[in-house]
């Protein structure tokens, strides 16, 4: 796993092997990988990503 960082523009989360992968990107949650679609401001860990 080369990517270290989730692939969500804003977040500056770590991706680990619990990571949710999506057109072959890692993302660190799944409202990361949704685009914050479901309207979440963050993404669960303290990280504002989703403003």
């Amino acid at each position: 796993m080369s990517q270290q960082k989730c692939a969500c523009p804003k977040c500056k989360c770590s991706v680990d092997s619990n990571a949710i992968e999506k057109n072959g990107e890692l993302f660190c949650s799944h409202s990361c990988a949704t685009g914050h679609a479901d309207g979440s401001k963050d993404c669960g860990h303290n990280c504002q990503c989703g403003k």
